[in-house]
């Protein structure tokens, strides 16, 4: 799970309201990192009988996250800085109180974990690069410890760019703001469509890293700048929203049309290019489903109970520890690789998830806060 902003953030240093929180998206973001989390659990995709391709799409959660993320943070920023009340320091120290102190004891984890590894040269130089979260500008170093946390290397360049690029990509009209996102949707596929021409093979489908072409397509689906415009896209659908919200008809058709739609999709995902989707070809789609959920409907009000929203809260810790945890537990106990182990897992590490979520993650950020709160531009 990518961390999202919560507008109920003690830091109300802009004295203007908070926007509500959405609670539909709150816990949508457990069921992607759930998604993610099938994912890396049963690698051997064929295990699934039918559902094989759903789940080997699981990689595609990475990218509805960086379109998520560009939307909530658009969603809870956007007055504030229309107001000329933003201040890129406030918003970076909330950003890392709450991405940094979950991520820290992450990679303290896996260093732990994968102990035995260290005496390579490029594991010690992968640590260090992990502990400043660059691990993605590197196509060698990425691929080291914990894996799945070269998404909040992405997020954090992200977040650098935020407070800069807001009010450039604030829209007056709907239809401006569509072909915005539309603009997006064509430079996220600029670098998988060079890819796929270049090195078919490893473009279309998931490979070992030693097949020809690999590392180039490693590139373009880990590097943050190529990832930026799947996070850009999120931060115009945002814009959209704030400006002209969404009925309450329009938002039902949008949650259950664009989320069949979307299901169907994963399920044929074998058959469609790895790369492409990888790196957004289903923004369209994961746009309408995030409209969708935007709405009041029967489907949102589901959505929004609170024990739902609870494991979305605690998704972020989710996203960060299950692969962690995983090949801990299933490497210690030697236990086999399988569909229940899996199921398995996805009982027992929600509720790790949800204790850090409740002893580490709220308890830092709430400390780094009041911490920073006294410091000039923040309060």
């Amino acid at each position: 799970m990518l961390p999202l902003s919560d507008p109920r953030s003690p830091v109300k240093a802009t004295g203007l309201p908070r926007p509500p929180v959405l609670g539909a998206l709150t816990s949508l973001r457990f069921l992607i990192a759930l998604h993610v989390g099938f994912y890396h659990f049963v690698r051997p995709f064929r295990l699934w009988g039918p559902l094989a391709s759903f789940f080997g799409a699981g990689y595609t959660g990475v990218s509805f996250f960086f379109l998520l993320s560009g939307f909530i943070l658009t969603y809870a920023h956007a007055r504030e800085y229309e107001a000329g009340r933003g201040s890129p320091r406030r918003f970076w120290i909330a950003r890392f109180a709450r991405i940094y102190p979950v991520y820290l004891l992450g990679v303290l984890s896996a260093t732990y974990i994968y102990r035995g590894l260290l005496a390579f040269r490029i594991e010690r130089v992968a640590l260090i690069a992990n502990v400043f979260m660059v691990q993605s500008w590197s196509s060698r170093l990425v691929r080291y410890f914990n894996v799945p946390a070269w998404s909040l290397s992405c997020e954090a360049f992200f977040y650098l760019l935020f407070p800069f690029l807001v009010l450039r990509l604030r829209r007056h009209a709907r239809w401006a703001s569509v072909l915005s996102i539309a603009g997006f949707v064509l430079l996220a596929m600029a670098a998988p469509a060079w890819g796929l021409l270049h090195y078919p093979a490893a473009g279309m489908h998931e490979l070992p890293d030693a097949q020809a072409g690999y590392s180039n397509i490693l590139r373009i689906r880990r590097i943050p700048l190529f990832a930026l415009p799947e996070f850009l896209a999120g931060v115009s659908l945002g814009w959209m929203y704030v400006q002209h919200g969404v009925t309450a008809r329009l938002s039902r058709v949008l949650a259950w049309g664009g989320g069949a739609l979307l299901i169907a999709v994963l399920c044929v995902a074998d058959r469609l290019p790895y790369v492409m989707l990888h790196n957004g070809l289903l923004i369209p789609l994961q746009c309408a489903v995030i409209l969708g959920l935007c709405g009041h409907h029967g489907l949102t009000r589901l959505m929004s109970h609170r024990w739902l929203m609870l494991l979305g809260e605690a998704s972020y810790s989710f996203y960060l520890f299950h692969l962690l945890l995983w090949d801990a537990t299933v490497g210690r106990f030697h236990l086999q690789t399988n569909v229940a182990t899996a199921v398995c897992a996805v009982v027992a590490i929600p509720v790790v998830a949800l204790l850090l979520y409740r002893f580490v993650e709220r308890p830092c950020r709430r400390l780094l806060l009041q911490r920073f709160a006294s410091a000039p531009g923040v309060r």
